[in-house]
This record gives C-alpha cells, sequence and structure tokens, in this order.
C-alpha cells in the first residue's frame, strides 16, 4: 500500500508549513556499471563522435610522430669504492651500497658533467643541441619535416645561418653552452636494476649513428672524468698535507720556546720552598681556628656576664663570675647576714648593734658589685684580645693564599701548553703517517669504473611505436569520454528520473510513465484507451494514480485534486484524463474542472463548450449545476466543466461538487506562464506534481514549488512521465489520433 511520510488533516485546509524551496544539494556522485551503461545510451552520440574523433587523432599522431632511435651503452663500477684522499681510513676503501650508487647516478645526469661531454663532443656546433642554430633536416624528422621542409627551406635559406650568424645575434657562448648541455640532459636517461654495480646509459637522438655516439660518450668520458677527479683530489690533498706540515712544524717549534720561557719567568722550576708554604698555610689554617674558637667562647661569657650583670640575679652571677676576692666578700656577706639576723631577733631592727651590721651589710654588698664589674671588664678585654688574634691569622692566611694561587695558575698555564704542545705533534705524526700512505711518487691513480658494453646503431625506431600508440591512445580516449559523461551528467541540471524529482519534491513519485513515442494506429482518446486496453502500460499508470490517491488523499477526506506542471507540454491533461477515467472504471463519481486557459485542455479534447456564462449564472443563483456539466457523448461519458479561472464564489461551487462526486480533477494552467494556478491551490485539498523526464529542468520545478508554496498547498506526489527509452511496440491507438490533433492545433508534437 502507497503510504506518506506526513498526514494531511483537511479540516485545518494546511498543514504545510510556508517554506521557501531551495536547490537541494547535489548527491554523491558513484557510477556503478549500470550507471555508466545509462550514461553511454544517454549521450550515446557524443560518445560515439568522441571516440571516432579520439580514434583519428590517435593514428594520425602514430604517423605524423617524429622517429626517434635509442642507443644503449654500459659501464660497470668496481666493488670496493677507493677514495685514497679522504681522512677517515674506513672511508678511503669503502664498499658501494645502495646509497653510494644513487650519488653515481646523480652525479652521471648532472650539469657539470654534461657539459665536459658537451665540450669533447663539441655539440654548441650540433643544431640538435644548440636549438640557436638553424636546424638541419635529416631523413628521421618524420611526416612533419617532409611536409614542412620546403617552407622552412625557403625562411632559413640565406647565407650565414650557421654559427657565424649566432654570433652575430649577440648570443653568448655560456647561454649557447647552458642550451646544449639541457637538451643533452634531456636526451638521455640513466638507470640500474636493484643492487647491479651496472649502470645502462641509453640516449634517444632522431639520428641513430649520432646516438650510437652519444651514448658511448658519454660511458668513456664518464670513466674518464671520475679517474681524473679522483687523481686531482688526490693531488691537491698532498698538496694540502704538506702546507699543514710545514705550518705544524713552525707551530711546535714556537710552543717548545713559549713554554721554556714561561717557565723561566714564572720561578716554576723545583724548588723546596714548595713545601713549607703549604706547611705554613697547614699551621696558619690551625692556629686561625683555634682563635676562631677561644674568640667565640670569650665573647659568648662576657654578653652573658654582662647580661646577668644587668638582671641583678645573683645567684647566677656567681655561677658565671668567679675570683678569690668575690668569693671571701661573699663569704664574709654570709657571715654579716647571720649576725644581722642574730641580733634582729634578739634586740629588734632599730638597735645600733643592729644598725652597724645594716651598714656592714651594705658595704660588703657594695665591693661585690665593683668586684662583678671589673671581671665582666676583664672578660670584655679577653674578648677583644680574641678577635685582634684572629684578624691577624685571617690576614696572614689570606696572603699566604694569594702567593699559593699565583703559583698554582702559573703551574696550570705551563701544563696547559705542554699539552697543546703534545696535540700538536701528534697532528704532526699523524700528516707524516698520512703522507707516507698516500706517496705522490706512484703517479695517477686506477678508475674506479669501465666501460662494460659500447652502443650498438639502432636499426629500428623506439619511438614511436604504432600499435602502443594506437592502444594507448584508444585507452586514453576511452576514459576520457567516460569522464566527459561524467562531466556532463554533473553539470546537467535536468530531472532525468524519479529519484531526481522526489529530491527536489521531498515528496513519493506516485506513479512513472514510460516514454511511448511510437506511431498509433487507432484514433481512441486516452480515457478511452483506460477502459478500452485495461493492460496497457498507460492504463495500469492511471490505476495505480487512482489507488495512490485513494490511499493518501481520499482516506484523510480530500475530494479536490488538482494537476500541475512546471511548464506545457509535460502530459498534464493526458494525466488528468487519464485519472479520470481510472476513477471512473472503479466506480468512483469523478468531474474535470478544466481551468486551462489554453484552447488544448481537457474540455477542448471532449468537445466540451465554455461554460464561462452558465457557471457565473450558477454562482449568482441564476440557473442551476447541470447547465454548467458538460458530459462526453462517448464511453466512459466523462464530465467536464470548461471554464476560466475564477476564484470568485469557487467556495460554492467546490460545496455543490463535494456533494455530487467522490473525484474532483482540476486541469490547471502550466506555471511556467500562468499565475492562475498559485492562486487556485489556495482552494484545493491537494496536488499532483507532473515532471517530463529529461525535459523538465531542477530550477523550473523549484521555482513552481516556490511559487505554490504561498497558498501552502498539500503536495501528494509527483508522476514522472517520458521516463524511459521508448519501447519497441505499436502505440495505442489514440495516441496517434491525440498526436494529431495537438499537431494540427499548435504546430508540435504532444506526448503523454
Amino acid at each position: 500500500m502507497l503510504t506518506t511520510d506526513r498526514a494531511v488533516d483537511h479540516s485545518t485546509n494546511k498543514i504545510q508549513s510556508t517554506t521557501i524551496y531551495q536547490m537541494p544539494p547535489r548527491r554523491p556522485y558513484t557510477y556503478g556499471l549500470q550507471d555508466i551503461a545509462e550514461l553511454l545510451r544517454r549521450y550515446i552520440v557524443f560518445f560515439g563522435i568522441f571516440i571516432l574523433t579520439g580514434l583519428a587523432l590517435t593514428i594520425l599522431a602514430s604517423l605524423l610522430y617524429t622517429k626517434i632511435y635509442t642507443a644503449t651503452s654500459a659501464i660497470v663500477f668496481d666493488r670496493n669504492d677507493a677514495r685514497p684522499y679522504e681522512a677517515v681510513v674506513e672511508l678511503r676503501k669503502q664498499e658501494r651500497d645502495k646509497s653510494v650508487m644513487e650519488t653515481e647516478l646523480d652525479v652521471i645526469q648532472s650539469r657539470v658533467f654534461a657539459g665536459t661531454v658537451v665540450d669533447a663532443l663539441n655539440l654548441v656546433e650540433d643544431p640538435d643541441y644548440n636549438t640557436y642554430l638553424h636546424p638541419i633536416r635529416t631523413e628521421g624528422n618524420g611526416l612533419i619535416g617532409s611536409l614542412f621542409a620546403p617552407i622552412v627551406g625557403v625562411l632559413f635559406s640565406n647565407e650565414g645561418n650557421g654559427p657565424e650568424m649566432v654570433r652575430r645575434r649577440l648570443i653568448s657562448e655560456s647561454v649557447q653552452r647552458n642550451r646544449a648541455i639541457s637538451t643533452l640532459l634531456s636526451s638521455y636517461i640513466v638507470d640500474r636494476r636493484g643492487d647491479s654495480l651496472a649502470m645502462t646509459i641509453r640516449v634517444r637522438q632522431p639520428n641513430p649513428l649520432k646516438a650510437a655516439t652519444i651514448a658511448d660518450a658519454i660511458a668513456e668520458r664518464y670513466v674518464e672524468w671520475t679517474a681524473k677527479l679522483t687523481d686531482e683530489a688526490t693531488k691537491n690533498t698532498i698538496a694540502y698535507l704538506r702546507s699543514q706540515q710545514a705550518e705544524l712544524a713552525g707551530r711546535i717549534a714556537n710552543m717548545e720556546r713559549e713554554i721554556a720561557n714561561f717557565a723561566t719567568n714564572s720561578d716554576l722550576t723545583f724548588d723546596p720552598q714548595d713545601d713549607l708554604l703549604r706547611a705554613r698555610m697547614e699551621q696558619l689554617n690551625e692556629q686561625l681556628t683555634i682563635a676562631r674558637v677561644d674568640e667565640a667562647g670569650a665573647v659568648a661569657r662576657y654578653n652573658e656576664a654582662k647580661g646577668l650583670l644587668a638582671s641583678t640575679d645573683e645567684q647566677a652571677l656567681g655561677r658565671v663570675l668567679t675570683s678569690d676576692q668575690l668569693d671571701r666578700l661573699r663569704t664574709e656577706q654570709s657571715r654579716l647576714e647571720r649576725v644581722r639576723a642574730q641580733l634582729s631577733s634578739k634586740f629588734g631592727k632599730n638597735h645600733p648593734l643592729v644598725i652597724d651590721a645594716d651598714a656592714e651589710l651594705q658595704a660588703t654588698r657594695a665591693m661585690i658589685g665593683d668586684e662583678a664589674q671589673r671581671i665582666v671588664q676583664e672578660l670584655a678585654n679577653n674578648s677583644k684580645v680574641a678577635s685582634i688574634r684572629t684578624e691577624k691569622f685571617s690576614t696572614e692566611v689570606a696572603l699566604l693564599q694569594k702567593r699559593m694561587e699565583g703559583r698554582n695558575l702559573a703551574e696550570i698555564r705551563r701544563r696547559e701548553l705542554e699539552r697543546d704542545l703534545l696535540a700538536e705533534q701528534k697532528r704532526y705524526d699523524q700528516i707524516v703517517l698520512r703522507l707516507g700512505d698516500l706517496d705522490p711518487e706512484r703517479g695517477e691513480r686506477k678508475a674506479s669504473a669501465t666501460v662494460a658494453s659500447y652502443a650498438e646503431v639502432p636499426t629500428s625506431p623506439s619511438f614511436p611505436t604504432p600499435s602502443f600508440v594506437i592502444a594507448t591512445g584508444s585507452f586514453g580516449v576511452f576514459v576520457l569520454a567516460i569522464i566527459g559523461l561524467m562531466v556532463a551528467e554533473a553539470l546537467d541540471n535536468r530531472l532525468h528520473g524519479p529519484r531526481d524529482v522526489e529530491e527536489v519534491l521531498n515528496r513519493p513519485n506516485l506513479v512513472t510513465i514510460p516514454n511511448l513515442k511510437v506511431p498509433l494506429h487507432s484514433l481512441q482518446m486516452p480515457h478511452q484507451l483506460v477502459v478500452s486496453s485495461p493492460g496497457s502500460v498507460f492504463s495500469k499508470a492511471m490505476r495505480n494514480l487512482c489507488m495512490a490517491w485513494e490511499a493518501i488523499d481520499r482516506s484523510a477526506g480530500g475530494k479536490i485534486v488538482m494537476i500541475c506542471s512546471p511548464s506545457n507540454g509535460d502530459g498534464k491533461t493526458t494525466i488528468t484524463l487519464g485519472l479520470a477515467a481510472a476513477a471512473r472504471a472503479q466506480g468512483l463519481r469523478a468531474l474535470i474542472l478544466d481551468f486551462d486557459p489554453n484552447p488544448k485542455g481537457a474540455g477542448f479534447l471532449l468537445g466540451a463548450p465554455q461554460a464561462d456564462t452558465a457557471l457565473s449564472n450558477f454562482l449568482e443563483n441564476k440557473g442551476d449545476l447541470k447547465s454548467v456539466i458538460f458530459a462526453s457523448p462517448s464511453y466512459p461519458f466523462l464530465e467536464v466543466i470548461s471554464s476560466r479561472p475564477n476564484l470568485y464564489g469557487v467556495e460554492v461551487l467546490y460545496t455543490e461538487l463535494r456533494g455530487l462526486y467522490d473525484l474532483i480533477i482540476i486541469d490547471s494552467p502550466a506555471l511556467q506562464h500562468e499565475e492562475d494556478s498559485v492562486w487556485l491551490a489556495s482552494r484545493v485539498d491537494s496536488i499532483i506534481m507532473v515532471v517530463a523526464a529529461v525535459r523538465t529542468k531542477e530550477r523550473s520545478l523549484v521555482d513552481a514549488l516556490n511559487r505554490l508554496s504561498v497558498n501552502h498547498p498539500v503536495i501528494l506526489g509527483s508522476v514522472v512521465n517520458f521516463f524511459g527509452k521508448p519501447e519497441n511496440q505499436d502505440r495505442p491507438s489514440w495516441f496517434s489520433w491525440f498526436s494529431r490533433r495537438r499537431y494540427k492545433a499548435s504546430g508540435s508534437p504532444i506526448g503523454i
């Protein structure tokens, strides 16, 4: 059963939100075999022309290409790479690895080496490599050279077109040499296979003899050039080592003299005073330590005694301050205190003996205080003496340390000079040994590479190969054609099928009608075909459309459905007649409202007259509805009202028709040229959008939806017409009659 993704509530008339339709984003383009086959069918003419043109151009190119001959030579390298000029022993004779061979490969293709080949072969005077010179026509120039040779000969037939002409044109020799080097580098390639020590040199040239000559020259020149570079590097190394040897010898002599002078000036010869200075230093350090301990003790005792004296704590003062005189005074004080206590208890406090005892006791205490002051002063003096002793020892230690530091620095400097001298002597010894290893009297070194194979003069061109060019060209043309089809499909904004329409409309596609463009032999109308030929494709499509309307719209209470399309010729009128006939065949009471002002609408095809006056009389209560409705004279006797679009009183007409009919189908004007459908959409229950496959553009459908969205219509879905390839069968009889009628009326054919 056909369903929709939202409910349609006709009691509230409209439920769709006010939406501005926009161009939907393109879905990702993924192509399978079926999609590519469909593209080929759709663009078969373009594809065929492109393939044929590409094949023709490929064959022509294989004939016009200049013949290129390839000559091959080879060189092989020694397993061990001898480098006597290397400073590191391990690198002087190292086994060639992949990185070394890759370096050799880069060197043989460098501009420096190519310049030596250019100079050796004098390629600056060769027009094939120095393109500033006038080209010389050869047999290998191909068909293009043969065709244009006369023209080139006329243009460059004057005398002096050789090297002298180039010099007169003020082209410097360095520029010409660089051009020859660039051309030579582009004419040969060097490669090697895997870990092989052999390199293959391939030279491409229109002249086969010249190709072989250059290939051999590159191989021989590289062997000689590398041997020469090795010999030059060795000689340069020997010259450098000899200069370093002389320089180091002079430097060593100067350093020896410097050490001797420094030792004399700094008095660094052996002397027993060094030990006496260190012994005196140790003794002073011990005395300084003792003096600092004594100073700290004296200061501590003085501070403690001074604090106790100020606090008048006699017991604590007695524990800190001790002397014979102080002990006698304290003993006398104790005796006087006992006597006073006895007299006071015997005679009382005011007795003369008690007063005398108090006076003696007071005098004794004063003497104790004076003695304590003397002891504290003595402690202060002892503290000062200890500080002076400590300062004295510190000064002596500092002076002695300065003397020791000076001697130590001088000793360090002497040792540094001796180490530098030893290092220079070692370098001198290494240079002497290195010169002995190089042995410059041995002569030139052996080359590290040899020519393994000389080039043979090629007899057949390596390019172009007609079979290869045609095969690759054909494949490339085919791939480009497929890519062109995909690009054309991506740029095509036409609606080709139901899926495209559903993406734009955001509603289901109710029915898809195939493209039936085959001549017909009978004179049946579309609505007659639905009844007389129920097995035809069109009849099945109309029945499915009617069932879809019943399942979606009628079940929700809708009766008035408007058939509209973005433009004329999309099959809107045919769908209207077919849907009405299918509804009548299923026992439904159906009526067609032809509001299309075009005189080729449903009323015209059924032969119905214009009922504008009768309809106006009915809406003004001056006539009945039967005078407005026209019934077709032939089966299935479709009923139609043909009138111009008018919103005046249309609700009265719809109310009457709802009570009399089950389905009211409105044949509306096309949205591209008329605005009537926009306002008719505000009074209908639902809308079915008819889209012509391939013909209708995405922008046209979006514009139509935006115009309809003003009245918030309920769109049931779409009908895709003219879909797919025309079937190879006879058209139904009505199509021939219908096409002829439309062709005579408009001068152009019309399809369903």
